[in-house]
């Protein structure tokens, strides 16, 4: 195994402080959408941070996606996005009837900042830590800090359905122009992601929202989304391992 990889296995195992697994973007009712390299929105994975941002949406995206994509500004025709956004990790056996894309070193610097009519979804991939215990309740939350309409005086919103790994779960929930600051969320199991036997690299888990417009709806801009675990999955970590994973994750971003 090489030098990143095994730096990069080693954070699927590090406990990360309280019980968010990952999370893109913060709840601050705003939102990095410059696609530039200036990375201003924060993100996490298993308590390592790093920074992204968000490029406008350029249609919808057939799985697997691209693990790297380059992101660009909103004016930019030859802005590269697609509707995946990939952790790091290691992703050879598919959730499903696609081809599985491989190691990624580095979790990616940009991600589909918003729904629309032509761009309806959003997918997240992960291998799931070694921390998370079969009876753990997983949690999945999304919030956006808008909604477009044509026509204002509309009841409009964006319906939302959630799936994990290709299954539905959970019903509808719909953010709506009615109640803006509302987010949606979704409870889950280890079952749902394989069960035991699919924890840790190698295994393509991901979570996806599709979503329908109504009424006069144009788009809905992402604040964050999260998944985390109930407080036995993760334990707070010592410090000594904090500072481990943190080291590790900066060294692979910089020799990547």
């Amino acid at each position: 195994m090489n030098q990143k990889l095994a730096i990069l296995v080693g954070l699927l195992v590090l406990p990360a402080p309280g019980a968010v697994l990952w999370n893109i973007g913060a709840d601050d009712q705003a939102q990095d959408g410059e696609g530039d390299a200036a990375l201003n929105d924060p993100a996490s994975l298993n308590g390592v941070v790093f920074n992204v941002s968000g490029v406008r949406e350029s249609g919808r995206q057939d799985l697997p996606g691209n693990p790297a994509n380059t992101g660009g500004a909103s004016g930019n025709a030859d802005r590269d996005i697609d509707d995946d956004y990939y952790f790091a990790g290691v992703y050879t056996t598919a959730a499903g009837d696609y081809t599985p894309v491989g190691t990624v070193l580095a979790s990616e610097s940009y991600y589909d900042r918003a729904f629309t009519g032509g761009d309806p979804n959003m997918r997240w991939h992960f291998n799931v830590p070694e921390t998370v215990g079969a009876s753990d309740t997983l949690t999945f939350s999304i919030d956006f800090h808008n909604l477009s309409e044509t026509t204002p005086a509309d009841s409009s919103s964006y319906d939302m359905t959630f799936w994990v790994d290709g299954n539905q779960v959970g019903d509808m929930q719909a953010h709506s122009d009615a109640d803006l600051n509302a987010a949606q969320s979704w409870d889950f199991s280890l079952s749902d992601l394989g069960g035991v036997s699919q924890k840790g690299p190698g295994f393509d888990h991901y979570v996806e929202v599709r979503s329908t417009p109504t009424g006069s709806a144009r788009w809905a801009s992402l604040d964050y989304v999260q998944l985390e675990a109930n407080e036995n999955a993760i334990p707070e970590p010592s410090s000594s391992l904090l500072l481990l994973g943190t080291v590790g994750f900066f060294f692979f971003r910089r020799r990547a």
